[in-house]
């Protein structure tokens, strides 16, 4: 694996000053996607991702070097709160501004050392990662031999408690998603999506506290790369969600008060919540209103474009990782798939 030299992410740090940084304009920057915590980070491999997570992993850097948020490093390339899409002139005045120097003297001379600083920064915190990994990113044995002996098949199984869910949840989502886009107005309809979701989110929380009671909370997949993707897209899909703490707290114990953890009595729970219930319905039709009324390609400021993605990273992240491990299948170098919610959604009639 070529590891991006300090220099390389500077000279791709320089030449994105014109335009600040952006999805499109990260794709052009090989060392920058390249590096090894960029790809931890990231949804999956493709490049929109990468760049989401090089965009967030520079503004860590940023902060780093500024010692505060939204300082001079992170104005300058348009990662600090609104200097995204200013012109670099623009850009260049205010953090002169907020290093106390005039324009022309931040751009002879401390410009370029910024940028060197960010550069080193990038590169440290890359290598830190990469040095926390090593001994497993080098390991050569094949997963079923390794002195663990883990036993891959209770550990999947603990893994599908929570993508069950995940995978549910995704597909009743994406279902409300096309009510609300196609103007469908039956109420009913949107209400039993919404329960839905409600639910299986409420199964999903009931997971993972499960997983960490059991498991530790501790992902055991074929790669460290892959181990460290799941905890982040797990991270994600609770995250990104509109509820808080104290909502998720209260959705496990209306779960566990529903007999058989089944959908009609929690359905029942929920409507007897009277003023909660529909507070909590209202939170989720302003989150999902909100990806309705923005642009039809994914945006990578929009919270449930980035749900889906982390959703469908964590549901391919296990399927893919059974079929590495699983020694009992015939390989074909192809990972099998079915059809897509909707797909069997609009199949039902």
């Amino acid at each position: 694996m070529l590891i991006p030299s300090p220099q390389e992410l500077a000279g791709e740090l320089a030449g994105l000053l014109r335009t600040g940084v952006t999805g499109d304009s990260l794709r052009s920057c090989p060392a920058l996607l390249g590096l090894a915590l960029v790809a931890a980070k990231s949804a999956s491999d493709e490049p929109a991702d990468r760049a989401v997570a090089a965009s967030s992993l520079i503004g860590e850097a940023a902060v780093r070097v500024d010692g505060v948020k939204d300082a001079a490093a992170a104005t300058l390339l348009g990662v600090a709160q609104g200097s995204r899409g200013a012109p670099p002139k623009e850009r260049r005045r205010r953090a002169a501004e907020l290093l106390n120097v005039k324009p022309d003297h931040f751009r002879k001379e401390r410009e370029d050392p910024l940028i060197e600083a960010l550069a080193e920064e990038l590169y440290a915190l890359d290598s830190a990662y990469r040095l926390r990994h090593r001994h497993r990113m080098e390991a050569e044995r094949l997963p079923e031999d390794s002195a663990l002996r883990v036993d891959w098949l209770a550990q999947h199984r603990s893994y599908r408690r929570i993508w069950t869910p995940v995978y549910a949840m995704r597909a009743d989502l994406l279902v409300l998603l096309g009510y609300l886009r196609d103007g469908h107005d039956d109420q009913a309809d949107i209400a039993d999506r919404l329960c839905n979701v409600t639910w299986r989110y409420a199964q999903f929380l009931r997971e993972i506290e499960r997983f960490i009671e059991r498991e530790g909370g501790l992902w055991l997949l074929a790669d460290a790369e892959s181990e460290v993707a799941a905890a982040d897209a797990i991270y994600r899909i609770q995250v990104l969600t509109p509820l808080g703490e104290a909502d998720n707290s209260w959705l496990r114990l209306l779960l566990m008060q529903s007999e058989g953890d089944e959908l009609d009595p929690f359905s029942e729970l929920l409507i007897e919540a009277g003023e909660r219930r529909r507070e909590l319905m209202g939170a989720w039709m302003e989150w999902a209103g909100a990806y309705v009324r923005g642009p039809a390609e994914e945006d990578p400021r929009c919270e449930v474009h980035r749900w889906l993605a982390a959703a469908e990273r964590f549901i391919q992240l296990i399927d893919d990782d059974w079929y590495r491990v699983a020694d009992f299948y015939r390989v074909t170098g192809q990972r099998p798939a079915g059809l897509e919610p909707e797909a069997l959604w609009k199949e039902r009639g």
